[in-house]
């Protein structure tokens, strides 16, 4: 199906889904559960079974919050913005530690490697995990999911500039974190 024919129709399973159609909100479990769920597992680090019962979660609250979507354009972001909602929630109960990149340790390292080898899925992995929460999911959201700067800004209840200011230092901490790894 073409982009645009694609659109309309996760559109219009939208408006029958807030209409009370539960056939319509299963096909969008169907189409936006696999990415949702691949978002959740590479933003939690957990095991698959806690996973599991998060998306649950966060599929509940999509169900439950869907009759106040305004735009079923903005579905997308906005199903992403609940999952992102849940999994920062889970990270205060669990009081997961946050790691904040330093500008300058980027700076001065970033003058120090030189990526050398193409790297292997397993590096990215670890590389990705190796990234504070707010630099992993804009790259989660801008490479794997392919969202628009605007649809990430949305997502994350930042500016743009702060999407594109979070990408670009996401970037070079991951390039730094592999390199390290390389050295």
């Amino acid at each position: 199906m073409p982009g645009d024919m694609q659109n309309i129709y996760e559109q219009m399973l939208v408006i029958r889904s807030q209409l009370g159609d539960e056939a319509a909100f299963r096909e969008l479990l169907t189409l936006h559960g696999p990415p949702l769920l691949q978002f959740t597992r590479n933003m939690m680090q957990s095991s698959p079974n806690e996973v599991d019962d998060l998306a649950q979660e966060i599929w509940l609250a999509i169900y439950k919050g869907l009759p106040r979507l305004r735009d079923a354009a903005r579905f997308r972001p906005w199903a992403f913005r609940i999952a992102r909602d849940r999994i920062y929630r889970e990270y205060r109960r669990r009081k997961f530690p946050v790691h904040p990149i330093v500008e300058e340790e980027l700076e001065q390292l970033s003058e120090i490697c030189e990526a050398t080898e193409p790297l292997a899925a397993e590096e990215l992995k670890r590389g990705l995990e190796a990234l504070s929460p707010q630099h992993r999911e804009v790259l989660l959201l801008s490479f794997f999911e392919e969202m628009s700067y605007e649809e990430i800004a949305r997502a994350t209840d930042t500016t743009l500039g702060t999407v594109r200011s979070r990408i670009y230092y996401a970037k070079r901490a991951l390039k730094i974190t592999l390199e390290r790894k390389t050295i």
